[in-house]
């Protein structure tokens, strides 16, 4: 009869034996949008179309200072375009002067979509929930107004249908008829999702599902046909297909630098750890660190037992001041006193942005001038949470309507930290 470590080890022989067994037969499902991997929802097909073309294509991998004396087609698709003051600059010029700029992503950069839209639609938005808005489904039904066709696609994971979040815009984000822009491309009959947007001689298409551009949908034989024929607006001259934005600035830089030690990827682990990152996309790898893992959890349940008493939970003591802020807070706004609730939250803005960022903003005085650069938020934000602050305080009485817009106008000069709540 097998002693208790023997069966331990047996157990551990039998899921390395079904490791080497599984090693190779593994698919990545993940939305990575690679250029160089032929993974489902990568890009390795729509990258070598594009570059069989007879003009052929570039890769931009540094910045998109080529653009500056270039002609043809930008083309990025990814989750998300991380554009910099310069770069949006570079792109808009590009364009301006009668070339073409394809953009397949989840969201368009606040800096270039102010241009493309109008601010006067872009803002009167809350944040991007509402301008760019989603459901879920495992069946779409996708139409492009230029060729009059229809086409049914499948949100795919793990070879099967299953829901998924499929974007559209918030058909408010039009509204300004002075801008030429034009619907190309709807879903489910009425949600907007494929767009032109004017800018001088030449134009931008922005396509908020760029999933129906990966490998998956270009080899299917039934579903081929509507990333061919979206990309039918591109003109001709080569293709620039853009690395360099798909990673945010501080990323790009760590790389250039090589100092992969320094992670800054925030809540998802995966996108700052290279190694880590590398790993999952390598099957033989990742179901070893996977095999790891489990070892390490069964070491854990087996032999990690509680050797010492058992430690006697201790309350901690409430925060008796916390609770009587809140409960003053809704006395205050029950009677209707929302002119003391506003007043109260200038005060607490004019001590954040003195302890915080040492700006000093006393009760009366002009705001400084460097406001918005010192925020790092834009001047027309600025000017709105302005306008409120001098409504506050000369009026007596606010309604709720009047202070809930005070709360929206005077958030963003939290800065980051509005931005992560």
């Amino acid at each position: 009869m097998l002693s208790h470590r023997g069966t331990s080890w047996l157990f551990y022989a039998c899921v390395a034996l079904f490791v080497s067994g599984c090693s190779g037969c593994w698919t990545n499902w993940r939305e990575t949008f690679r250029y160089d991997y032929k993974q489902p929802y990568d890009t390795y097909g729509l990258y070598e179309l594009l570059k069989a073309r007879p003009e052929g294509s570039k890769l931009v991998e540094d910045s998109l200072a080529m653009l500056d004396e270039s002609e043809g087609n930008y083309v990025f698709v990814g989750s998300y375009a991380y554009y910099n003051e310069r770069s949006v600059t570079n792109l808009l010029n590009f364009v301006e002067r009668g070339n073409t700029a394809f953009i397949a992503a989840y969201e368009l950069p606040e800096d270039l979509a102010g241009h493309l839209f109008g601010d006067d639609c872009y803002y009167s938005f809350y944040d991007d929930e509402e301008r760019f808005l989603f459901e879920m489904r495992d069946t779409v039904s996708l139409r492009l107004e230029n060729n009059g066709r229809n086409y049914e696609l499948y949100n795919i994971y793990e070879y099967e249908p299953s829901p998924r979040a499929t974007r559209y815009l918030n058909y408010g984000l039009l509204c300004d008829s002075l801008y030429d822009n034009e619907i190309l491309g709807t879903m489910n009959g009425t949600d907007v999702n494929f767009v032109r947007l004017r800018w001088g001689e030449g134009n931008f298409y922005f396509h908020v599902n760029p999933v129906f551009f990966t490998n998956y949908y270009l080899v299917d034989s039934v579903q081929y046909a509507y990333p061919e024929d979206a990309l039918a607006v591109l003109g001709g001259g080569p293709v620039y297909w853009d690395e360099a934005s798909r990673v945010p600035p501080t990323v790009a830089r760590r790389r250039g630098n090589r100092q992969s030690s320094n992670y800054s990827g925030g809540r998802n682990l995966l996108s700052g750890n290279e190694a880590l990152s590398y790993i999952q996309e390598q099957p033989p790898l990742a179901l070893a660190w996977y095999t790891l893992l489990a070892a390490v959890l069964l070491y854990v349940v087996f032999r990690g037992k509680r050797r010492q008493r058992i430690i006697p939970v201790i309350k901690p003591r409430e925060n008796s001041s916390k609770r009587f802020i809140g409960t003053m807070s809704r006395l205050v706004r029950q009677k209707g006193r929302h002119i003391m609730l506003a007043r109260q939250e200038v005060g607490s803005l004019r001590f954040h942005l003195q302890d915080r960022y040492g700006i000093r903003w006393r009760e009366g005085e002009p705001p400084p001038d460097d406001l918005a650069e010192q925020l790092g938020v834009p001047q027309e934000t600025i000017s709105r949470a302005i306008t409120e602050i001098r409504i506050v305080q000369k009026r007596d009485v606010l309604e709720e309507h009047e202070l809930i817009r005070f709360y929206r106008a005077v958030e963003p000069l939290y800065g980051k930290i509005a931005r992560e709540r």
